[in-house]
């Protein structure tokens, strides 16, 4: 056990009874999941990385233990953000910046409202712009 500790080499998946603990590691932190039903671990991991990711954005590229304690409030509203009922929604740093500004998030340039609703719901409008009929029929 404290060979597979120093050297990193234990799995990213404990089962301890009947729960399930996915967990990844930044710097000195662990982030944990915890599950007790059959779930997909590559989306648990990849929220866990998206969320890393954002607090790297929101509290700096080297945020630590203190860094975190510090912007609790911020970390729930990230978290309220970015999944609603166990399930992930949105992790795109520049939309959550609009929502939550708490935190000291690089400023970039305001999305036009169009491709805001596209950033969110992942829609693609599939017709030209500019083009105008007469009438607008279906045949």
């Amino acid at each position: 056990v404290i060979a597979t500790k120093e050297t990193g080499t234990e799995a990213p998946v404990k089962r301890i009874e009947n729960c399930s603990f996915l967990y990844t590691r930044h710097q000195n932190m662990f982030f944990v999941a915890l599950t007790r039903s059959n779930v997909n671990p590559a989306l648990v991991f990849e929220y866990l990385f998206q969320l890393i990711r954002i607090l790297k954005g929101y509290l700096g590229e080297e945020f630590d233990e203190n860094a975190m304690r510090n912007n609790m409030t911020l970390i729930y509203e990230l978290m309220d953000e970015t999944m609603d009922f166990g399930y992930p929604q949105n992790c795109a740093v520049d939309v959550l910046r609009l929502y939550i500004n708490l935190g000291s998030v690089k400023p970039q340039d305001e999305p036009e409202p169009s491709q805001l609703t596209s950033q969110i719901t992942g829609a693609i409008d599939w017709r030209r712009e500019g083009i105008r009929h007469k009438k607008n029929e279906v045949y």
